[in-house]
């Protein structure tokens, strides 16, 4: 017959598996302290995963930013280390010293069937010690759509987004030429994804990283400092109703610019003469091929590495340019283009200074076949 148990009885415990008996109190407690760990461990799951989710984005919107020219690329993927600015390596890897360059006219040669080189491309690994002075030196084919000279698709990308800023509140502008370096910097060396986690973003930083991922996004560290940081000073000079005591004598704009009608992208080439030129000829000469000779062949005479380029506040930790540097941005003879680029547009040597390198004739490109250049 079964045993009745009083109900004055204390219920039996059940031994753990360790042959420990512990009490209800102690076995609440217990429970309690598995509930906490278990919440802490779905709490660090679901960071890492958002944190994995902002990777995985961070490479969607480079593959975008690569493909939006060639639809032929879709189905091409990108792997995590071939990604360019979505994954910064350490500062040690970052100041690495840089020696001289190759001449783009010499890169030009080098064959090439991937979209993307990790010995070439990738800017912030190993990769920096070949690089020169931060100039391109990764090369890709170009798209059958971008070879036809007629193209103008960057152009009207490029157009529309420079007109952007007319639109915009000027109490929503950061005017602070420290943050603004800042923003370039980071943006060049480390992605421009830094900008989701800012609590305050520039509405032209944005328009500044569109032009970087569409034009310049696989040219040289020192190129795309030189010329996202010179755009980005035209940009608050026009929302600060013209105001141009912030940008170079030689970078404002010229009586033509001012009262004949033209195309926005015209406003932010450095030469004098090429402004003036584009706004006469209503920019014929900007099609895609032209772009991306220009984003392939500029240089800046930088005679040192790049991390002399710029500098970070130990207190603040923002970055900036060096005072040398900033002397070089401000002297239109030190913008050069190199020879490769007059080949295929000799009438612009009016217009621009020509680098003093000479390149080995046998690397000279004829200007009737297409160059092979960055995919953008």
């Amino acid at each position: 017959m079964a045993t009745r148990i009083s109900p004055d009885q204390p219920i039996p415990t059940k031994p753990w598996t360790s042959g420990r008996v512990l009490t209800p109190a102690q076995r609440e407690r217990k429970r309690y302290k598995d509930r906490v760990s278990k919440r802490q461990k779905q709490e660090k799951e679901k960071e890492s995963l958002k944190n994995l989710h902002s990777q995985v984005a961070a490479l969607h919107r480079l593959l975008q930013s690569q493909t939006r020219l060639d639809p032929g690329l879709q189905s091409m993927a990108l792997s995590p280390e071939e990604s360019i600015g979505s994954c910064p390596l350490p500062p040690s890897d970052i100041h690495s010293s840089l020696h001289d360059e190759e001449p783009c006219s010499t890169l030009a040669s080098r064959p090439s069937t991937a979209l993307f080189d990790l010995e070439t491309v990738a800017p912030f690994r190993q990769t920096l010690g070949v690089l020169g002075n931060g100039h391109s030196t990764a090369w890709s084919t170009i798209s059958p759509s971008l070879q036809d000279s007629s193209s103008c698709m960057i152009l009207e990308f490029s157009d529309e987004l420079l007109a952007q800023w007319s639109g915009l509140s000027i109490l929503d502008i950061c005017s602070d030429d420290k943050l603004n370096e800042d923003a370039i910097i980071r943006g060049v060396l480390e992605g421009w994804h830094f900008l989701e986690d800012r609590a305050y973003s520039c509405p032209l930083w944005k328009i500044i990283s569109q032009i970087d991922e569409r034009i310049f996004i696989q040219s040289g560290v020192l190129t795309r400092l030189t010329m996202l940081s010179t755009i980005l000073k035209m940009l608050v000079a026009m929302m600060y109703q013209n105001n141009f005591k912030g940008v170079p004598p030689w970078y404002r704009p010229r009586p033509s610019q001012l009262h004949l009608p033209h195309n926005p992208t015209a406003d932010y080439f450095a030469w004098p003469g090429f402004r003036e030129r584009l706004v006469f000829s209503n920019c014929e000469i900007l099609t895609d091929r032209f772009f991306k000779y220009f984003a392939s062949c500029f240089r800046l005479s930088w005679p040192h590495s790049i991390s002399n380029a710029y500098e970070i506040n130990p207190g603040n930790g923002l970055y900036s340019f060096s005072e040398a540097f900033s002397l070089h941005l401000v002297d239109l003879s030190k913008w050069k283009m190199c020879k490769a680029f007059f080949s295929v547009f000799p009438a612009l040597e009016e217009d621009m200074a020509s680098e003093n390198v000479t390149s080995p004739s046998f690397f000279t490109l004829p200007p009737d076949n297409p160059l092979p250049v960055l995919s953008i």
